[in-house]
C-alpha cells in the first residue's frame, strides 16, 4: 500500500491491530476478537433456564463470570430443594415457587421437624451413651498398663543393668579439621537416661576426648542417686576387630566426691559429661585399622554399680 495509507491502516483496518473489548476493557487482536468473546467473564448470556426480568418480557442477561451464583441464589426458574428436605420434605420446585410450596404444607413440614428432632435427640442419647462406654473401657485398660508398667519398673530397679552404644561416627575427618563437638543420640542404662559426647580436638591438643553424660528421664524420681558406674569406651579396629582400642574406669567415691554434678540426679536437661580427655590423638586415629570409609566405629559400656 502507499505510505500515505498505512497510519490509517494500523489503526482501522490492520487484523493484527489491538482493539478493546466493549464488555471487560481488555486489549485483544481484531483477528481474535471472537474467540476473546467465547471466553471473556464480562460477556453477558441468557440464563441458562430463560428466565425474564420481573415484571418484563425477554430473556435475563448475566455476564458470564455470574451465572453460577445467579442459578444458584437468585434464579427464579431454578430448580431447588424444599427448605425442609434434611427434616423429610423430597419437594422439588422452581424457585420462585418456594413460599406457595412452605404455606400449602406447613402443618407437614412442622410435624416433619418435629419427628426429625425427637430422633436427632433419641440418636444424641444413644451416641454420649456410647462414649461413656468406651471411655470406661480405655480408662480400665489404661489401669491395666500403669499395672504393667509399674511391675515392669520395679523388676528394672532390682537389678544393676547395662548398657551398650554401638555408635558408627561418619565425616571423621571434616569433624576433626572444624574442631567440632558430636552427641550421639541418648541411650538407656536400665532406666538411667545417657548419652556420649566426642571433642575432635579436645582444648587444642590433638587429642580425641570422649564423655558420657547423664540426661533428665521420666523414671528419674524412682531410681538411686547419686549413680555409680563403671564405663567402658572400645575404638573398634576396622582390620581384624580384635586388636581394638579399649579404655575403661571405674568410678569411685573420689570422683564421688569431686565432681558431684555428674552424678546427682539431673536438675537441668543433663548432667556434666565425666570421662576421657585423650581417648587417642587425632593422628593415631586415622591409622587405617581404627579408620575406614570416613568413618570410625566406637561401642560404649555403662555398668551401673551398687552404692558404696
Amino acid at each position: 500500500m502507499e505510505r500515505r495509507h498505512i497510519a490509517g491502516h494500523i489503526r482501522d483496518s490492520c487484523p493484527l491491530r489491538k482493539v478493546e473489548c466493549e464488555f471487560c476493557e481488555g486489549e485483544v487482536k481484531a483477528t481474535e476478537m471472537n474467540l476473546h468473546l467465547e471466553d471473556c467473564d464480562e460477556f453477558p448470556l441468557p440464563c441458562p433456564n430463560r428466565c425474564g426480568r420481573e415484571g418484563e418480557e425477554g430473556l435475563r442477561e448475566v455476564k458470564r463470570k455470574d451465572i453460577p451464583v445467579h442459578l444458584d441464589e437468585h434464579c427464579p426458574l431454578q430448580k431447588v430443594q424444599c427448605v425442609y428436605w434434611e427434616h423429610g420434605c423430597r419437594e422439588e420446585m422452581e424457585r420462585r415457587q418456594t413460599d406457595t410450596h412452605e404455606r400449602e404444607f406447613f402443618h407437614i413440614h412442622f410435624k416433619l421437624s418435629m419427628t426429625d428432632i425427637k430422633q436427632k435427640q433419641t440418636d444424641s442419647t444413644e451416641q454420649l451413651n456410647a462414649y461413656a462406654n468406651r471411655i470406661a473401657i480405655l480408662e480400665k485398660q489404661n489401669s491395666d498398663k500403669d499395672l504393667q508398667i509399674a511391675s515392669l519398673t520395679k523388676a528394672l530397679l532390682s537389678q544393676l543393668p547395662t548398657g551398650r552404644l554401638e555408635w558408627n561416627v561418619k565425616e571423621v575427618k571434616q569433624k576433626i579439621e572444624n574442631k567440632d563437638i558430636t552427641y550421639s543420640d541418648p541411650f538407656y542404662v536400665g532406666l538411667y537416661k545417657c548419652q556420649c559426647i566426642i571433642y575432635w580436638d579436645f582444648e587444642s591438643t590433638d587429642n580425641v576426648g570422649v564423655f558420657i553424660r547423664i540426661m533428665r528421664g521420666d523414671f528419674d524420681e524412682k531410681l538411686h542417686w547419686p549413680i555409680r558406674y563403671r564405663r567402658t569406651l572400645v575404638l573398634i579396629n576396622r582390620v581384624n576387630n580384635k586388636d581394638n582400642f579399649v579404655n575403661s574406669r571405674e568410678l569411685t567415691n573420689e570422683d564421688l566426691e569431686k565432681y558431684p554434678n555428674s552424678f546427682k540426679r539431673p536438675t537441668e536437661h543433663e548432667n556434666n559429661g565425666l570421662g576421657t580427655r585423650s581417648l587417642i590423638s587425632n593422628t593415631k586415629l586415622l591409622e587405617e585399622k581404627y579408620y575406614e570409609q570416613d568413618s570410625v566405629a566406637l561401642h560404649i559400656s555403662v555398668e551401673v554399680l551398687p552404692s558404696l
